[in-house]
């Protein structure tokens, strides 16, 4: 067994008064440091619509002595009320760029919105030939037609507020964090679930006098001291979300850093539900890349998929690197049990068509974690997958390791059953020190942070665990359940529908 080596939780300590948190993101910063980040959700552990906001993790060696900061947050309701008339922050995402900006994306929810409750349409029109975002003073659910208002440019810290019909400009303002100015002066309203506390009114709530669209935006903030302190927000929405798309989301976890044609690239996975909200099982994952150091945003193709896999959503991307086989590699949740990928040969511009990899199962439709190490084994490439190994819920948590062929391929050599209880969202990164950890969910509200070790033979140890041989369920109910899933997915496979 690996020697004892003491390491902290992560955000176990209800920081921020929180008792619930979801979605791990993790990332290993330039300097050796880790941060993670999570969605805070105060008293519930529910998606949006609701009370929620991001925060952020900082180690130094992704050990010990870890500091909080807020990056995104929505101060319309107290901490402690759970409401879906909140706006709301909701699936993290983390890189980092050689100049050494980190950069963070999520999704920013407009009160009462969440995946189901996203109009259709981006939340801007073009005026004079530059796309505009569009505010109201009616609800924020009306028709995009309606709007009757603009943000224009910003001048230093304040950006002018004018008429669509006539572009005049208004008594209105706003600020680079979306707070309201009338004349000059803040607006204010009353902090829904707390005694006498005022708050700045911001278009992203139902106070507001002035409203944003209810849809979805992504939303990307970034940092140059390593954590410490984090831009305004930039809203990429208008340069990658299309008029027909009501859910354009991040994919939490990480992105990635790529050179491709002599530049530097950083790109993050998205999925969208191209405007079918009411079936989730039309969702299609793409990517989302900048050239420029976050300046300005491209998105790829929307990735087309083998029918057996009915959908892809929430992904995660490593750099595959077979003797004769080089490219970048999309993983992605989906409704079958085994994992998906594309690989694209062109810096993430264009994908192949998402199909399954059927030596890797995981449970369906939950995000998984992959990324590629600085590891090699017997001179290849190895591969690390965090995901859920039971076929029929979000439970038993195992880490596999593989290692690349030369063809491309991805050789799983090694499972490691890290829980046999609940296991939802993971997250995982290599530490400076050459050991690995991973974060993710251990309960339907509840994040664990574990570190573990690869021998030079692929065989995973958990550092402070006892490694103990994975029991899994045998009784009849459970094994023909999983026996009868198998059975499907292997007509489908030999139907060519995988």
């Amino acid at each position: 067994m690996t020697s004892k080596i003491f390491y902290e939780q992560i955000f176990d300590n209800k920081e921020y008064c929180s008792e619930r948190n979801r979605i791990p993101a993790l990332y290993t910063l330039n300097d050796g440091s880790v941060m993670a980040g999570a969605d805070i959700r105060y008293a519930h552990g529910s998606d949006s619509p609701n009370n929620i906001d991001i925060a952020v993790a900082i180690s130094k060696d992704g050990y010990t002595d870890w500091e909080y900061v807020m990056v995104n947050y929505f101060d319309d309701y107290a901490d402690t009320v759970t409401s879906k008339d909140s706006a709301s922050f909701i699936d993290s995402a983390i890189a980092q760029s050689s100049t050494g900006r980190i950069f963070i994306v999520a999704d920013a929810q407009p009160s009462e919105c969440g995946y189901l409750q996203c109009k259709t349409g981006t939340g801007y029109c073009e005026i004079d030939g530059k796309k505009r975002m569009l505010l109201t003073k009616g609800k924020n659910d009306d028709k995009l037609s309606t709007f009757e208002y603009f943000i224009g440019d910003f001048n230093g810290d304040f950006a002018p507020v004018f008429t669509k019909r006539d572009k005049q400009t208004t008594e209105y303002s706003v600020d680079r964090e979306f707070r309201i100015y009338k004349n000059k002066e803040p607006l204010y309203a009353e902090q829904k679930g707390a005694d006498g506390i005022t708050i700045q009114q911001n278009i992203f709530y139902s106070c507001a006098e002035l409203k944003c669209y209810r849809t979805t935006y992504l939303w990307m903030r970034y940092s140059d001291d390593n954590g410490k302190t984090w831009s305004h927000p930039q809203i990429l929405s208008d340069q990658v979300k299309n008029d027909k798309e009501s859910f354009l989301g991040v994919g939490p976890g990480r992105g990635i850093v790529v050179n491709h044609d002599g530049k530097e690239r950083i790109l993050f996975c998205v999925y969208d539900n191209n405007g079918l909200f009411k079936d989730p099982i039309f969702e299609n994952a793409s990517a989302i890349y900048t050239d420029d150091n976050g300046a300005t945003w491209h998105r790829s193709n929307k990735i087309r998929i083998k029918a057996g896999l009915q959908k892809t959503s929430e992904a995660q991307l490593v750099k595959i690197e077979g003797e004769n086989y080089k490219a970048l590699r999309m993983y992605a949740r989906n409704l079958s049990n085994y994992i998906a990928y594309s690989d694209s040969f062109d810096g993430g511009e264009t994908w192949t068509d998402f199909r399954a990899d059927r030596s890797l199962e995981g449970t369906k439709n939950c995000m998984v974690s992959l990324i590629e190490t600085s590891k090699r084994i017997d001179g290849k490439q190895v591969i690390l997958c965090s995901a859920g190994g039971s076929l029929l819920s979000r439970a038993d948590g195992v880490l596999r390791v593989g290692l690349t062929e030369s063809n491309g391929d991805v050789n799983w050599i090694t499972t490691y059953h890290l829980t046999q209880g609940f296991y939802g969202y993971s997250c995982l990164t290599e530490l400076a020190d050459g050991n690995f950890a991973v974060f993710y969910e251990d309960e339907a509200a509840h994040l664990k942070y574990t570190v573990f070790s690869i021998s030079n033979s692929g065989v995973i140890n958990e550092i402070n665990g006892d490694n103990l041989e994975f029991k899994p369920d045998t009784s009849s109910k459970n094994l023909k359940a999983i026996n009868n899933k198998k059975r499907i997915s292997n007509i489908k496979f030999k139907l060519g529908l995988m």
